[in-house]
This record gives structure tokens, C-alpha cells and sequence, in this order.
């Protein structure tokens, strides 16, 4: 092979590379603001996910009856938090003054100090414990929520150039898995160690990542500038705002496909059954879960490169319609080899980080498909980013809900018996033969249909290719029009940069 050769890679490494860190949109500043933002959010919310349940149960001495209550209400309080912040973030605050930006700055103190105090074991009654975990979860999941929609709503309005914006979810996306790791990578670790100090290991990580966690969060409000506000647009209305919603096409495919991603997370949660039950190999989840992590992580790497030729729908329907495929070959296949479910479960996670990554592309290029339907029906562009957020959170708590709801199911239809309880003594079952298979059929036939259908959703968003191009030249034209307007009507005022057309702003 010639030398030419052997450096395109490296070639193409470093060109992709340096369009992320030369991004003619956004600054290093910004890049490391965002990235900071969401990497500090990720950390807090694994520290609750992975080790709170088992917390209260443990140490609070709170029934797994009422944990349950609790956590049924911390999701409907989820799902009519995300609405109702997408209303208000739209919204501007006095003298056009950004909420998004205001509530990115508050919400991260109340969100670290409920997470710190969640893992704190007041000296009063059962019932009192209760109420206090109640009102300070409570508190958390309102302050997540807000936050999570606030720092979303910011990074919309930053650019409305699609390739920029690509690398710049690329990039956070990185910060993101790698906060959410950090946690579940360490605390096992240590409990290991000390497991007689384990309720203190969980309250000494929970503040750590609690105070990292605030510092990382507030840095967005002090390096991020929305760049897409133009003095002639106007305040959409409730009702166009609705209207405009309603007209976003690239938004609802991704939200009904979300919602159908409920029964792929039923493949996930049979897994750690499928290892322990059916194979009788537990470790088997660390050898395919660290090979599906470095593959997404390589997943996610491989963004800028493939960005250039498929667009972020393409990313999502041909992520979902490989691990279907896979998942397919693993219901054929069987699993008499080991190795063969590590390399196929593992290489089923490769497309997970740039699907996640080209979701949060999407739906911010959503607002510009919204913003020019809009224009073109109703005569004025509404692009309302937080509500576009708002509603795909929404419908990825809904999911959340259905498979909680739809893993249970499964296992009481394959017959799966829990471990019998006798007084303090817990007795194991041993699973029948036609019920070790059935957990293989329900990971498999859910991998194939959680997969498969949301793919074939996508493929019904026609916002990419040519028809973006299109749509994207002729929003800008229009926009130039409108400032153009306005500034003859406003001599004395500067021209707005965020009102030009964005050239190369256009995606295959």
C-alpha cells in the first residue's frame, strides 16, 4: 500500500477532528460549556439511577411496596414537568431576556442538593422518612426536568446551521456517556471494598458527584450565547404554537418511534435474566456490555465521518434496522456459543451513542423543517425549541413507563416463578426448561420488533437529502427577506448575524 495510503485514514481523522474544534459556529468555550452542562447532569442522574432504589430499601428501611409508589409517581410528575417547562421556556422573560438561559443557572443548585440529601438517613420515624424522600425526590425530578429542557432549549437556538450542529451533539454526546458511566463504573467498586461502610460509600459518591456535578452544570449559563433570536420574529401564540408543532413531521416520527423503543428495552432488562437464568454465566454481562460500550463509544467517533453521507434520520432508521437484523440472526442462531451471543449482543450496542447523538440533531433541526412549514402555511415562523424538546422527553418517559410495565408482563408470560420468601429465609425456584427458553424468545422477539418497527417509522421523515437542501435555501431566503425588512423599518438598529443565511449549511 502506498504512504498516501496509509495516511488517508489518519488524513481523514484529523480533517474531521479539526471541523469539530475549528466549528465556524461555535467556539471551543461553547463546545466545553455544553459539554460541561450535560456531562454534570448525566453524572447526578446515574448516581439516583443506579444506586437510589437500592438505598432506600436497604437503609432507609423503606418497603420495595412504597419505592415502587414512589417511583410511579416521580414519573407521571416527569411526564407533566417536560410540557409544562417546553411552555414557559418558550416564553421570554422581561426585556426579551432568555428563561431557558435563567433557568440553566437556578435549577442546578436545588437538583444537587436534593440528589446529596436522598442518600442522608434522617433520625425520625418510618413514616416521617417516607415524606421527607417524598418532597425531596419530588424536588429532583422537578429541578431535572427543568434543567434537562433549559440546557436542550439553549443548545437549539445556538445555530441553525444542521452541520455545525452535528459535531456539536457529537461531541456532548461523549461527555454524556461518559458522566453516566462514571458513577456505575465506581461505586461497585468501592462497595466491594468496604461493604461495611456501604450506606456511607453512597452517601460520600452522592455528594461528590453532587458538588462536580452543580459546578459542571452551571457553566453553560456562563459560556453559551443563543445565537438564533432575531429582533423581527414575534411570540407565537399558544394556538400557532400548537399548529406548529403539529406540522413538525421529523419531530413525531422520532416521538412515535421512541415510544415503540419501550419493547427494545425489554430486550435490555432480559438480558441480566438471559445471563444469570438461562446461561448460567453472570459474567457474560460484563464481556458483552463492555464490548457494546467501546463500540458505541467508536459509534459515536464515527459521526463526523458518516455525517457527510447519511443525514441524522438516516443515522437512527439504519441503527434500528441493524440491531434488528442482528437480533434476527441471534433468534436463528440460538445460544449454545458464548461467544457467539458476547460478539452479537456486543456489536448490537455499536450504533446505540450515534443514534443518541443524531436524535438531539434531529429534533433541533425539527425547529428549522417547523419554522418553514409554519412560514409557509401560517405566514409567520415559529420554531418553539423548548416544546420540541419537551414533548421527545415526554414520549421517552412514556416509553420508560410502558416497559416497566411491559418487562413484568413478559415474565409472567413465559412462566418465569419468583424465589419463594419464608418468613427472614428466601428460597430460589429453579426456572423450567420451557421457561429458560422463553427468556431467549422474549430478548430476541423484542430486539427484532423494538427494533425493526421504530426503523420503519423513520423512514416516513422526508425532511433529509435533497428536500432538506431545498428547504433550507429557500428558509434562509426567507429570513434574509424578513431582516431586510425590518432593518428598513429600523434604520438605526444593528442587523441581527443570527438573521443570515448560513452558507454550506445544507446536509445530504
Amino acid at each position: 500500500m502506498s504512504k498516501s495510503g496509509k495516511n488517508g485514514g489518519g488524513s481523514k481523522l484529523r480533517a474531521a477532528w479539526g471541523k469539530i474544534v475549528h466549528n465556524p459556529t461555535f467556539t471551543l468555550k461553547e463546545q466545553f460549556g455544553y459539554s460541561s452542562g450535560i456531562m454534570g447532569n448525566s453524572m447526578a442522574q446515574d448516581v439516583e439511577a443506579y444506586a437510589l432504589t437500592l438505598f432506600l430499601t436497604r437503609f432507609m428501611g423503606i418497603a420495595a411496596s412504597y419505592v415502587l409508589i414512589l417511583e410511579l409517581v416521580a414519573k407521571i410528575a416527569n411526564i407533566i414537568v417536560d410540557p409544562v417547562a417546553g411552555m414557559i421556556l418558550d416564553r421570554r422573560g422581561k426585556h426579551g431576556r432568555s428563561r431557558a438561559k435563567a433557568f440553566a443557572l437556578v435549577m442546578p443548585l436545588p437538583l444537587a442538593v436534593s440528589s446529596i440529601l436522598l442518600f442522608v438517613v434522617p433520625g425520625i420515624g418510618l413514616s416521617a422518612r417516607i415524606a421527607y424522600v417524598f418532597v425531596f425526590y419530588l424536588i429532583y425530578c422537578v429541578a431535572d426536568g427543568f434543567y434537562d429542557m433549559a440546557l436542550s432549549t439553549i443548545s437549539a437556538r445556538m445555530t441553525t446551521n444542521p452541520k455545525d450542529r452535528k459535531n456539536f451533539y457529537t461531541v456532548a454526546q461523549f461527555a454524556s456517556t461518559l458522566g453516566g458511566m462514571l458513577p456505575s463504573g465506581l461505586i461497585p467498586v468501592f462497595v466491594a471494598l468496604y461493604m461495611d461502610k456501604e450506606a456511607l460509600i453512597y452517601l460520600l459518591f452522592a455528594i461528590f458527584f453532587g458538588v462536580v456535578g452543580f459546578a459542571l452544570m452551571i457553566v453553560p449559563y456562563f459560556t453559551l450565547t443563543e445565537k438564533t433570536a432575531a429582533p423581527w420574529r414575534k411570540e407565537a401564540p399558544v394556538a400557532l404554537n400548537f399548529k406548529a408543532l403539529m406540522l413538525n413531521r421529523p419531530m413525531w416520527c422520532l416521538i412515535f418511534s421512541q415510544i415503540v423503543d419501550s419493547v427494545r428495552q425489554v430486550c435490555y432488562s432480559g438480558l441480566a435474566y438471559f445471563y444469570l437464568e438461562t446461561l448460567g454465566s453472570f459474567w457474560m454481562a460484563s464481556v458483552a456490555g463492555t464490548i457494546s460500550a467501546a463500540l458505541s463509544y467508536l459509534g459515536i467517533a464515527a459521526v463526523p465521518f458518516i455525517g457527510s453521507k447519511l443525514s441524522s434520520r438516516d443515522i437512527i432508521m439504519y441503527g434500528y434496522f441493524y440491531t434488528g437484523i442482528l437480533y434476527v440472526v441471534f433468534l436463528l442462531v440460538g445460544y449454545k456459543s458464548l461467544l457467539v451471543v458476547a460478539l452479537i449482543v456486543g456489536f448490537a450496542g455499536l450504533p446505540n451513542g450515534a443514534m443518541s447523538s443524531s436524535r438531539n440533531i434531529l429534533l433541533a433541526d425539527s425547529t428549522d423543517y417547523m419554522e418553514y412549514m409554519t412560514w409557509k402555511k401560517y405566514g409567520e415562523p415559529v420554531r418553539s425549541e423548548a416544546m420540541v424538546f419537551a414533548l421527545r422527553s415526554t414520549a421517552a418517559r412514556i416509553s420508560g413507563f410502558w416497559k416497566s410495565l411491559l418487562f413484568p408482563a413478559g415474565l409472567v408470560l413465559i412462566g418465569y416463578v419468583s424465589a419463594k420468601s419464608f418468613g427472614s429465609t428466601t428460597i430460589s425456584v429453579v426456572q423450567s426448561t420451557e421457561t429458560l427458553n422463553g427468556i431467549f424468545y422474549l430478548i430476541t422477539v423484542s430486539g427484532i420488533v423494538g427494533n425493526i418497527v421504530p426503523g420503519i417509522i423513520m423512514s416516513f421523515d422526508h425532511y433529509t437529502g435533497k428536500r432538506k437542501e431545498k428547504i433550507l435555501a429557500e428558509l434562509y431566503e426567507m429570513r434574509a427577506q424578513r431582516q431586510a425588512e425590518w432593518d428598513a423599518e429600523h434604520p438605526a438598529a444593528p442587523q441581527s448575524a443570527a438573521a443570515q443565511p448560513v452558507k454550506g449549511g445544507s446536509e445530504s
